[in-house]
C-alpha cells in the first residue's frame, strides 16, 4: 500500500491513505475482538454507505449471511431469518451495496473473496509473480549499480533494494499502475466500493512480502514485509499496541504524543547519519537534539538494530534516504515500472479471463473490485522470488534479531512523484 500523512497497513487493524506518489486507498480492516471473524473487510470511497458498512459488517450474523449468499442466492425468508435478532435488514444490505435483489432472491453485489477464491488467486499469482520477478531481474545489474553507487550508510544495498523495488515500486507504484490502467477500481467522491474476504492462516502468507506499515509526514518511517511477522518490532509499529496506565481517552492522546515525539526525533537522528558515523556531540548538533535525550533515543534505536555504536561513534544499520538520493530512487522506480508494464502488457488479459471463475465475477462484480488482492498476491510472490534470487536481503535471515520485515527512514519527497 501507499503513503500519505498518517499510518497504513495491509490486513491489520487500520489503514489510512497516503500521499501523492502512492495511490490513496487500501484495506482498512476491521474485525471483532473475540473469536476469529468469518470475514475481514475494507472499503474505498466515502459517504453514508461507508459509515453504515462499518457499522453492520462486524456483526457475525451479517458475515455468515453474506458467505451463504456468496454460495447461492437466498430468498427473503432466508435473509430475514438469518438477520433475526440483529438491527440489520435486507434493505440495509442493499443500501450499502453488498447484496442486490433479482428474481425474488438476494445475490452478492460486492467483492467477497472466499477461501477458495483466495486459493485460486494464489495459484495464478504463483505463476504471474514469478514472471514479474523475471522482468525485474532483467534489470538486476542496473539496480545494483544505482544503489551501490549511492553509498548508503548501512552499506546493505540488498536491504535498500527490498525497500525501493519491493515496497516503493512493486507495492506503491504498482498499485498506481494497475489503477491507472483500470485494472483496479477505487472509490472516489460519490462512489463507495466495499470488499470482504475470508482470512487465511498466517503461515499461508508467510514470505509473501506485500505489506508496508507507515507513518508519513515530511520525514517518514516504514517497515515492509509479510504479515506473518507479528508483532513487527520497528517504527511505527512499536507504539501501535502500547498501553498506558490512564483512562482510554487520555491513553490514546498520550500514546499519540509519545509516538510523534519519538518518530520525529528518530527520523532526524537517522537522517543525520546519512553522511556516515558520528559521535554523540556531532550527532546532537546535526540532528538538533540535546545530548541527554539523544542518549535515550540512541539506546532505543540500538535495541531495534537501527543503529550500532563502536568506539563512541554511531552508524546507521538500516536504509536511510535523503534528498541527495532522489535521482537514484527515481531511476530504480523507473526500472521497476518497466518490469510491471511489461507484465501488464503481456499477462493481464489472460489472467483476467482465468479469474472469471471467482465468486464475485459469477455475480457480475467487476474484477477491478477484487484486483487489490490479486495484485498483492502477484507482487508479494515476486518479492519472495527476488529474495530467493539474491536481489533483495532476506527478512528471515537467521542473523536478524527481528524477522519478517525490514525498516527504512527517509524524506518523503524522495519516494514521491508520479511518472
Amino acid at each position: 500500500m501507499r503513503p500519505t500523512p498518517g499510518r497504513t497497513c495491509l490486513g491489520l487493524a487500520a489503514a489510512v491513505t497516503l500521499a501523492a506518489a502512492l495511490p490513496a486507498f487500501g484495506p482498512a480492516v476491521s474485525t471483532v475482538a473475540d473469536d476469529p471473524p468469518a470475514l475481514e473487510y475494507s472499503s474505498s470511497g466515502s459517504g453514508p454507505a461507508a459509515a453504515e458498512f462499518n457499522r453492520v459488517m462486524p456483526q457475525r450474523a451479517v458475515q455468515a449471511l453474506l458467505l451463504d449468499i456468496a454460495r447461492a442466492p437466498r430468498d427473503r425468508a432466508y435473509v430475514d431469518a438469518a438477520l433475526q435478532g440483529t438491527d440489520v435488514t435486507a434493505e440495509h444490505l442493499e443500501a450499502i451495496g453488498v447484496v442486490r435483489r433479482a428474481d425474488s432472491a438476494y445475490r452478492l453485489a460486492f467483492s467477497l473473496l472466499t477461501a477458495e477464491d483466495r486459493a485460486l488467486i494464489r495459484a495464478a499469482a504463483e505463476r504471474e509473480g514469478k514472471l514479474l520477478a523475471g522482468h525485474v531481474l532483467a534489470h538486476r545489474q542496473a539496480i545494483e549499480t544505482l544503489i551501490t553507487d549511492a553509498k548508503l550508510p548501512a552499506g546493505d544495498w540488498k536491504a535498500a533494494a527490498f525497500f525501493l523495488v519491493g515496497c516503493v515500486s512493486l507495492d506503491w507504484d504498482g498499485l498506481n499502475l494497475v489503477e491507472e490502467r483500470k485494472y483496479l477500481a477505487r472509490g472516489g467522491k460519490g462512489e463507495f466500493i466495499p470488499s470482504a474476504w475470508q482470512p487465511v492462516p498466517p503461515d499461508e502468507v508467510r514470505r509473501l512480502y506485500w505489506g508496508s506499515h507507515n507513518y508519513h509526514d515530511t520525514l517518514a518511517v516504514t517497515t515492509f514485509g509479510d504479515h506473518a511477522a507479528v508483532p513487527r518490532v520497528g517504527l511505527p509499529d512499536l507504539f501501535w499496541g502500547m498501553t498506558l496506565a490512564a483512562p482510554g481517552e487520555v491513553q490514546a492522546r498520550a500514546r499519540r504524543a509519545a509516538e510523534g515525539l519519538v518518530r520525529r526525533e528518530t527520523t532526524r537522528v537517522m537522517l543525520a547519519l546519512r553522511d556516515g558515523p558520528k559521535d554523540l556531540a556531532g550527532l546532537a548538533a546535526s540532528a538538533g537534539v540535546e545530548q541527554q535525550p539523544l542518549k535515550d533515543m540512541l539506546a532505543l534505536l540500538a535495541s531495534l538494530d537501527y543503529v550500532a555504536e563502536s568506539a563512541g561513534r554511531y552508524e546507521a544499520r538500516i536504509t536511510v534516504l535523503d534528498e541527495r538520493d532522489r535521482g537514484m530512487v527515481r531511476q530504480v522506480r523507473q526500472l521497476g515500472r518497466q518490469a510491471m508494464q511489461r507484465w501488464a502488457d503481456e499477462r493481464h488479459a489472460a489472467l483476467a479471463s482465468e479469474l472469471d471463475v471467482l465468486t464475485p465475477r459469477k455475480y457480475g462484480v467487476p474484477l477491478s473490485h477484487s484486483f487489490y488482492w490479486v495484485w498483492h498476491y502477484i507482487f508479494g510472490i515476486a518479492n519472495r522470488e527476488l529474495v530467493g534470487a539474491g536481489l533483495f536481503a532476506d527478512p528471515y535471515d537467521p542473523g536478524r534479531r527481528f524477522q519478517g520485515f525490514l525498516p527504512a527512514v527517509y524524506s518523503l519527497n524522495v519516494v514521491q512523484g508520479r511518472f
